[in-house]
C-alpha cells in the first residue's frame, strides 16, 4: 500500500473551492434549511454550476471521473459550514450511483448521470423496512417480474431524500416468472411511477434539510429495463459493495462537521476571557482541544487510506473494501461527536444556544453512529473480517 499524503495542484484548487463556497454560500443558510426542514435547492444548483455534482461520473457519460478521493475533499470541506450540503455531494458522487456506474446497463449510466450534471437529482438508495433496518438480509418487498416489467410492492422508511429524489435504487426481493425468490437485487423506481408513494417523512433529530421519508409501493409496475443487479449469487453482495462509498461520504460528512466545530472553537478560545486570561492559555482546556485534534487527524487518515485504496471496477468506479470502509466509519462517527460536544464546551451555555451553530452540528453529527449502518453494525463486520481465517 502506497499513500501519497501530497495533494497534487488540482486537489488543492478543489479543497479551496470547496472550502469557498461553504464559507461564502452554506453557512450563513444552514440554520434556515434545520429550522425550516427545507431541502436546499438554492445550494444544489450552487453545487452542479461549480461542477462538483458527478465529480466521479466517467467521462464518457459527461462527468469528470475524479478519483474518490477528490469527492472526499470536497465532501469533507464543505460539511465544515453545512452537513446536509455535504451529504448532497455523497450522494451526487457515490453510494447509489457507484452501484449503477459498476453494475447497471449503459442506458441506466446515461440517464442517470444525466438527471444528476443537468438537474441536480439526488439518488436515493431504498434499503431499510420497519422490520429490516441492521438485518437488510430480511427484507420484505418484492419484485415479482410480470409481462416485461416488475410489480413491486412492499414499504421502505428513513430514505434519506424521499420524496424529493427522481432516482430510488430500491433494495428488493427479485422473484422470477415462477415464482422463485432470486435473492436480493436492486431496481430503479422513479419518482411519480403508478404505484409509488411517500408517506410519513420523520421529524428527524439533525440533518433537518434532507427528508427521511417512508416510501410505498402497491403494486407498482417498472419496466425490466430498470433491473439494476439480478444475480441469485451475488447480488446482494454486489449492492453492498457499492454501498461503502456511501460510508466513506458519510465519514467525510461527519470529519468536516467535526473540523468546523474544532476551528469554531479555536477560533473563540483565542477572543474569550476570563479570570484575565484567554481561554486558549488554561492548559485543563488546551489539553482537551489536543485530544480532539489528534481524533481528527486519525480520522482523516483512515478515510483518505479508504478512498485511496478503494478498487476499480467497471468504468472506473472505485468502491472502498468493506473492512477499510466499516473502520472508517464506526471511528469516524463515534470520535466526531466527542468533538462536537467538546467544541461547543468551549463555548460554555452560548455553545447550547441555538445563536450558536454548535448545537446543531451536534445534531446533525449524531447520525452517523446510526445512518449507513449503525456503529455496532459496523464493529461487527470489521470482527468477521479479522477472524474469516481463524
Amino acid at each position: 500500500m502506497t499513500m501519497n499524503f501530497q495533494l497534487s495542484e488540482e486537489q488543492k484548487m478543489l479543497v479551496d473551492l470547496a472550502n469557498r463556497l461553504g464559507r461564502d454560500e452554506f453557512a450563513s443558510k444552514a440554520a434556515r434549511w434545520d429550522r425550516e426542514h427545507e431541502y436546499p435547492h438554492e445550494n444544489v444548483e450552487v453545487l452542479r454550476r461549480a461542477g462538483l455534482l458527478g465529480m466521479t461520473i466517467p467521462k464518457k457519460f459527461g462527468g469528470t471521473e475524479r478519483p474518490l478521493i477528490d469527492a472526499v475533499l470536497a465532501i469533507e470541506q464543505i460539511g465544515k459550514y453545512c452537513g446536509v450540503t455535504a451529504r448532497i455531494v455523497v450522494e451526487t458522487n457515490m453510494g447509489a450511483l457507484g452501484s449503477i456506474m459498476a453494475y447497471g446497463t449503459e442506458a441506466q449510466q446515461i440517464e442517470v448521470a444525466r438527471r444528476i450534471l443537468e438537474d441536480g437529482d439526488k439518488p436515493a438508495i431504498g434499503m431499510t423496512e420497519p422490520d429490516a433496518g441492521t438485518d437488510l438480509t430480511s427484507l420484505k418487498t418484492t419484485a415479482v417480474e410480470h409481462d416485461g416489467c416488475y410489480v413491486v410492492n412492499g414499504t421502505k422508511h428513513w430514505i434519506t431524500g424521499g420524496g424529493i429524489s427522481r432516482t430510488n435504487l430500491i433494495y428488493t426481493r427479485i422473484i422470477d416468472r415462477e415464482g422463485n425468490d432470486q435473492g436480493i437485487g436492486g431496481i430503479l423506481v422513479d419518482k411519480g411511477t403508478r404505484g409509488f408513494s411517500v408517506g410519513r417523512v420523520e421529524d428527524a433529530m439533525g440533518l433537518r434539510g434532507i427528508p427521511e421519508a417512508e416510501l410505498i409501493f402497491e403494486n407498482c409496475e417498472v419496466p425490466a429495463a430498470n433491473l439494476v443487479v439480478r444475480d441469485p449469487k451475488d447480488g446482494f453482495k454486489k449492492l453492498m459493495n457499492g454501498y461503502n462509498a456511501q460510508r466513506i461520504g458519510a465519514s467525510a460528512v461527519a470529519l468536516g462537521i467535526a473540523q468546523g466545530a474544532h476551528d469554531l472553537a479555536i477560533e473563540f478560545m483565542g477572543q474569550r476571557e476570563t479570570f484575565g486570561r484567554k481561554l486558549k492559555e488554561f492548559q485543563g482546556l488546551q489539553w482537551m482541544m489536543a485530544d480532539s485534534e489528534m481524533k481528527l487527524e486519525a480520522a482523516r487518515l483512515l478515510i483518505y487510506q479508504a478512498a485511496c485504496n478503494a478498487r476499480k471496477l467497471a468504468n472506473n468506479v472505485m468502491l472502498p473494501e468493506m473492512r477499510e470502509a466499516s473502520i472508517a466509519k464506526a471511528f469516524t462517527a463515534h470520535e466526531s461527536f466527542h468533538v462536537v460536544s467538546e467544541a461547543l464546551q468551549m463555548f460554555g451555555a452560548s455553545g447550547y444556544s441555538r445563536d450558536l451553530p454548535l448545537e446543531r452540528m451536534l445534531r446533525d453529527v449524531r447520525m452517523f453512529q446510526i445512518g449507513g449502518g449503525t456503529s455496532q453494525a459496523q464493529m461487527n463486520m470489521i470482527a468477521r473480517s479479522m477472524f474469516a481465517e481463524h
